[in-house]
């Protein structure tokens, strides 16, 4: 639903006197490094296109509207990320069906917006597509600085894409607006000299690559279900990208190919051929430790992981293969160690050990000594350079397109 945003005199004072004073902390903290984004930032309102936010999932929305006015208006001038739709959808889980509230649009925090911004590198002239319209605030702050024919943005849900133009044109911005799968582009819109990507990709979509001009550049997320963070590569005269991963964890929600969000798998479970060992590895580092997290995502591309109980009730991290192989680690240490039970035709701890190696002996490295190639028919996370170790990453049609954040 939208609501009326305008903003009193003295409220409007009090948004501009909010935006220098991020302007400043976000100069300080390196998030803001350029004049021209700052003032950018601070010449675009952010109230307009998040008219009520969701605290939490269970909790009402917060208004521009009646008492709730003040607190908005505080909340939406705040480095925040604020969730903007909410959906309830039913999910196959690993033991039991269960139904959930998931959020599918928000508005990134302020910081990691602009440090995105500043990281795409635009100049006059560029045309960019912003994959993820989400509440439109993106695209607003894009068009501001590069007037509204320099930006495509898209998303997956029309009802995001509606009133992000609504709220664009309400505040003179006209970008090109689409409901569209981001997974393939936009093909109408191309070349572009940047794509930015504001959901996570389980690799580059082969598409973007042919909607780039030679010395583009690409900023999305490249995520799994145990890491990830945004990298930026740089498109060469081939059509191939390469380029590092950024230095500091970010993520963002998953990319769907429909509205609705991708229920979560219905993981198939062998029970049989019970193998059972002993590790030193901690099995807490796969939730706790987002760099090995990061590392272990680009050994198993397509495991799952969560906490649970053997059979004795005892607490244990599992993992789980699409092929139906599984792992279960006991999280209490023996003097042995700690147990580990194996299933199915993959030894699923067995390459937890093999990444677990890898980080230690090279001194548990970070997220930008990491980076992607990819051309055409193949793609490979490498670390150090591009000749260094090397993990698969499979592009695929793939996995939905934007839930909308910004």
């Amino acid at each position: 639903m939208n609501y009326p945003t305008d903003l009193s005199p003295e409220e409007q004072a009090h948004a501009r006197a909010r935006l220098a004073e991020m302007a400043e902390e976000f100069t300080e903290n390196g998030n803001l490094r350029t004049p021209v984004w700052r003032e950018v930032f601070e010449r675009t309102w952010r109230h307009p296109y998040i008219p009520a936010y969701h605290p939490d999932r269970d909790t009402p929305a917060v208004l521009c509207v009646g008492a709730t006015r003040k607190e908005w208006l505080d909340t939406v001038y705040s480095d925040t990320t604020l969730y903007t739709k909410l959906q309830e959808v039913a999910l196959a889980r690993v033991w039991r069906p269960a139904m959930t509230t998931l959020y599918t649009a928000s508005s990134t925090l302020p910081s990691l917006v602009v440090s995105m911004l500043e990281r795409l590198d635009v100049a006059e002239g560029h045309r960019v597509l912003e994959i993820g319209t989400g509440t439109g605030y993106n695209a607003a702050l894009l068009c501001e600085r590069l007037g509204s024919g320099q930006v495509t943005s898209i998303d997956i849900d029309p009802e995001l894409t509606d009133l992000a133009g609504e709220r664009l044109a309400a505040n003179g911005y006209t970008p090109t607006l689409a409901a569209a799968d981001g997974v393939d582009g936009y093909p109408l819109g191309a070349p572009y000299d940047r794509i930015i990507c504001t959901c996570a990709v389980p690799a580059i979509p082969a598409g973007w690559l042919t909607q780039t001009t030679p010395g583009a550049v690409i900023l999305t997320d490249v995520h799994g279900l145990f890491g990830g963070t945004l990298a930026r590569l740089t498109v060469d005269e081939h059509g191939s990208a390469q380029g590092h991963f950024v230095p500091h964890w970010a993520g963002f929600m998953t990319m769907r190919h429909q509205v609705a969000p991708p229920l979560f798998p219905d993981w198939p479970r062998f029970v049989h051929t019970e193998q059972r060992s002993w590790t030193t590895v901690d099995p807490n580092l796969i939730i706790t430790e987002g760099l090995f997290g990061f590392v272990l995502q680009w050994q198993l591309p397509d495991a799952t992981h969560g906490h649970g109980a053997d059979d004795d009730g005892q607490p244990i991290i599992f993992l789980l293969d699409r092929d139906g192989s599984r792992a279960e680690v006991a999280t209490t240490r023996t003097p042995r160690g700690y147990l580990v039970r194996q299933y199915g035709e993959r030894r699923l701890w067995d390459e937890v050990e093999q990444a677990a190696e890898f980080w230690e002996s090279e001194g548990r490295p970070s997220y930008e000594r990491f980076g992607i190639t990819a051309t055409s028919d193949h793609q490979h996370v490498w670390y150090d350079n591009p000749h260094g170790p090397q993990w698969p990453l499979t592009p695929t049609r793939a996995s939905a397109t934007t839930p909308g954040q910004r």
